[in-house]
């Protein structure tokens, strides 16, 4: 029982540090190697590919009108983009709002459904309806972003210069958080994300195989893109995937910039990371067997970024109750190291709750508390996700303001 119970925290142990340490630094020390690549945008504006835009939309009233102006007031040719906006039944003004950006113009192409069935049909519907007015090929480019992303003059342009490269399947933004406050926890998620964005990138340099788009901006050339089960509530991670299943290189430009707005409530992204979680097993369920079939590099990559990150909170406590169990065998190193885990567990987040209601902000323990938390809405997705409860409609999280 006690080498059981050692090796479960050893094994538990070892993989945590694999997924957030060895993994990203065996990553830098291997991009040192790499010789720096420069892509560029064809000089006739002829040549360029055409890019359709899809947007689902459900309740974005306040910022759908920006969202428009930023996609079509690009630096690439405007007569190369084309923009499908579907309204999965919104009811707050947003389709009178999209109606009226249409007769302006003549580039949008505007679906409003009566009933909800949720962003992954909608995507669906609207990628069907680009390919009537653009043929599916390789000088096609499909660019998913979400109505409260704001994209960059530039960013278009940007995106689709990696297509030069005819192995470029999909290429991902940088996505900027704005008006990040530290009273709440859209600081931790900003930098949070900015180390997420720096890991992809170099997934994508060093290996070639980004694991998942951050779904608010990318692009996919249109050939390696596959119909996305309706079921599906983490469309960006299934599309990349596929996409690299049929040998397409995935990577991220950080030069390609967009804002966001994100949750500064607790129990927003509380809510938001569930529904993610369920997302993110039933992608495994899919994707399970690349754990271990060729390319090898992908199958390291989604083991240590993603599959033993979904799996955090089941390491966590798996450490946790071998280190009890062997206390209770009577090895008080363990017991030290049980009540250690206890406190940063348990007794960080739970100081760090008490310490904001008095108005009191410390970045290490909010941190520390978000990262606990995120890690408790990945085991309530996978709860969600094994009851078979899970549904494919969203209601958008109250964000901050990206003004």
């Amino acid at each position: 029982m006690s080498f059981f119970l050692e090796l479960l925290f050893a094994l538990s142990c070892i993989l945590i540090l694999h997924s957030y340490i060895i993994y990203p630094i065996s990553l830098v020390v291997a991009n040192i190697f790499i010789r720096p690549q420069k892509s560029a945008l064809a000089t006739e504006a002829k040549d360029l590919p055409v890019v359709s835009c899809i947007t689902s939309v459900y309740n974005e009233a306040d910022i759908i009108e920006r969202k428009v102006h930023s996609v079509l007031n690009s630096e690439y040719p405007i007569d190369k983009i084309k923009l499908f906006i579907g309204s999965d039944a919104s009811d707050d003004g947003s389709n009178e709002l999209i109606k009226a950006l249409k007769i302006k113009y003549h580039n949008i192409y505007f679906f409003s459904f009566n009933s909800r069935r949720g962003k992954t049909n909608v995507i669906n519907d609207l990628i069907e309806e680009a390919y009537k007015v653009t043929p599916q090929s390789d000088n096609h480019i499909i660019l998913f972003t979400d109505a409260n992303v704001i994209l960059n003059s530039e960013t278009i342009a940007i995106l689709v210069s990696e297509f030069i490269n005819p192995a470029v399947a999909v290429v991902d933004s940088r996505i900027i958080q704005k008006n990040l406050r530290s009273d709440g926890i859209s600081l931790a998620e900003g930098q949070y994300m900015s180390l997420e964005t720096k890991l992809k990138f170099l997934e994508g340099r060093v290996l070639g195989c980004m694991m998942g788009a951050f779904g608010g901006c990318f692009t996919i050339r249109s050939s390696y893109l596959q119909k996305i089960p309706n079921h599906l509530i983490v469309d960006d991670f299934y599309i990349t995937m596929m996409a690299m299943i049929k040998n397409g290189i995935c990577l991220l430009n950080p030069n390609a910039s967009c804002i966001e707005g994100i949750p500064n409530q607790m129990h927003e992204e509380f809510k938001r990371k569930s529904r993610i979680s369920i997302g993110n097993f039933q992608n495994l369920a899919i994707f399970w067997d690349r754990l271990y079939k060729k390319p090898l590099r992908l199958a390291y990559a989604f083991f240590s970024h993603k599959f033993l990150r979904w799996i955090g909170p089941f390491l966590f406590l798996g450490m946790l109750f071998s280190s009890l169990g062997l206390w209770l065998l009577g090895s008080n190193q363990f017991g030290y190291i049980n009540l250690s885990l206890v406190a940063l567990i348990f007794g960080i987040p739970v100081l760090d709750f008490v310490l904001q209601y008095l108005g009191i902000h410390l970045r290490p323990f909010r941190a520390i508390r978000y990262f606990f938390y995120m890690n408790l809405a990945l085991l309530n997705g996978f709860i969600i996700y094994v009851s078979g409860k899970q549904l494919v409609t969203w209601q958008p999280p109250k964000r901050s303001n990206i003004s």
